[in-house]
């Protein structure tokens, strides 16, 4: 088909950048996710460049770039403090190990350079004089919605298991259906995602989750991708409790640590500790995580200071995930029974009121919210342990009544504490 006429509207550098490198003799075209992205009306995180030209050439014709991957033909060109990715076309040696090329030849053809790349959607490049070059059909899928490989899918992801992950990751962030043969190829491949690293699948699964589709994380369970490297993982996307999980997931708020909360939600605080280290996901998620399905099971009272504890137990932002992640837990359960429960969602929406004029207050719920220091014990004569234990005291009396967090007040309590 021609699409010599097909127009999309490039950044101002990007257009730039491919007319300098034309104006020099050589092809350059905007490639990959920037082209599939404009397509579909959605706007590019950013816009990759390749070309006939070689790095060296690039260095040349442009006053500030960083050698980003030179060995593998790709220099970054600097314009207006954005970082632009130029590479050579290219054809890749052999996948020895699964992952990546042992070896890379430049090419003056761009179709060596689209024939090796994963997937149809992103393999059509454009520039405003040729139009949009797509030999595998890219515009199809995008219109039919379905992800496919270039080519034959057994040697894209025997070259790249990445791809394999990329494949259900894409799926889930444009909503499409992945193509039978490549879906087949996926479950075929399984166990070659343990050439990746885990940190790379950490990578994949963290944009899935953070899609408008996380309930698609499933089909790393349902392929089997996950059987070997996260089996608590796959074992709670696949069995009895993998509905209400996944739309858990679905429901709650696109937040990184309440939706792995949701699809780890029956597990324990320390088993979920356990499969995220081994994710490699970063402490601070992994701590958030634990914390939410640590305190999620608590029943809080519909009383002030119930919710005074439960914000000093959990802290208020875990206070407020936890509020969170239990209504997605109840919308999700409403689907599955098709049994409305207005008294737990009016449960919450009770304590969430109660917390926010708590907050709004200022009520102490900390003991470095008290009006009172271990300074102040000091001087009143108590030593050691005895200073820590009555500030906890002094907490659980402000705690019921709050107007009690006056310094002078506290002090005439110390003596009734004796």
């Amino acid at each position: 088909m021609d699409y010599s006429n097909f127009k999309i509207d490039m950044p101002n550098d990007v257009d730039f950048i491919i007319n300098t490198i034309k104006s020099h003799g050589h092809q350059a075209y905007a490639v990959g996710g920037c082209v599939r992205d404009s397509i579909m009306g959605l706007t590019p995180n950013d816009w990759d460049i390749t070309t006939s030209a070689l790095p060296s050439d690039i260095k040349e014709y442009f006053n500030k770039t960083i050698d980003t991957g030179i060995e593998h033909g790709t220099v970054t060109v600097m314009l207006h403090n954005v970082g632009y990715e130029v590479t050579t076309y290219r054809i890749d040696g052999e996948y020895k190990d699964g992952r990546h090329p042992s070896s890379v030849e430049f090419s003056d053809r761009l179709t060596d350079d689209l024939c090796r790349r994963d997937f149809t959607i992103n393999a059509m490049a454009y520039n405003n004089v040729t139009g949009l070059v797509d030999e595998y059909g890219g515009i199809d899928d995008i219109n039919n919605r379905i992800i496919k490989c270039v080519g034959n899918p057994i040697e894209r992801f025997t070259e790249d298991a990445l791809r394999m992950m990329r494949a259900i990751r894409f799926s889930a962030q444009l909503g499409f259906t992945i193509e039978p043969d490549t879906f087949k190829a996926i479950e075929k491949l399984n166990r070659n995602i343990d050439k990746v690293s885990m940190e790379r699948v950490c990578v994949e699964l963290k944009k899935t989750l953070l899609s408008d589709n996380p309930d698609y994380c499933s089909l790393y369970a349902t392929t089997g991708l996950f059987n070997n490297i996260l089996p608590v993982i796959a074992d709670n996307l696949t069995g009895r409790y993998a509905k209400k999980l996944l739309l858990t997931c679905k429901y709650t708020d696109n937040e990184l640590p309440l939706r792995l909360a949701a699809i780890l939600f029956v597990c324990s605080p320390d088993e979920a500790r356990t499969a995220l280290r081994n994710l490699r996901m970063d402490n601070k998620t992994i701590d958030t995580v634990v914390k939410i399905l640590t305190y999620t099971p608590l029943h809080i009272d519909e009383t002030e200071p119930a919710v005074r504890e439960a914000l000093h137990q959990c802290g208020r932002d875990i206070f407020m995930l936890v509020i969170r992640l239990q209504r997605a837990s109840i919308k999700a359960s409403e689907e599955i029974t098709f049994i409305s429960n207005p008294a737990k969602y009016n449960h919450l929406n009770k304590l969430q009121r109660m917390a926010d004029d708590i907050l709004e207050r200022g009520d102490c719920f900390t003991i470095k919210d008290l009006d009172i220091t271990g300074v102040d014990l000091i001087e009143y004569g108590l030593k050691g342990a005895e200073i820590g234990n009555t500030l906890n005291t002094l907490l659980d009396i402000v705690i019921e009544n709050p107007k009690l967090n006056d310094k002078a007040t506290l002090i005439a309590l110390l003596d009734n504490l004796k």
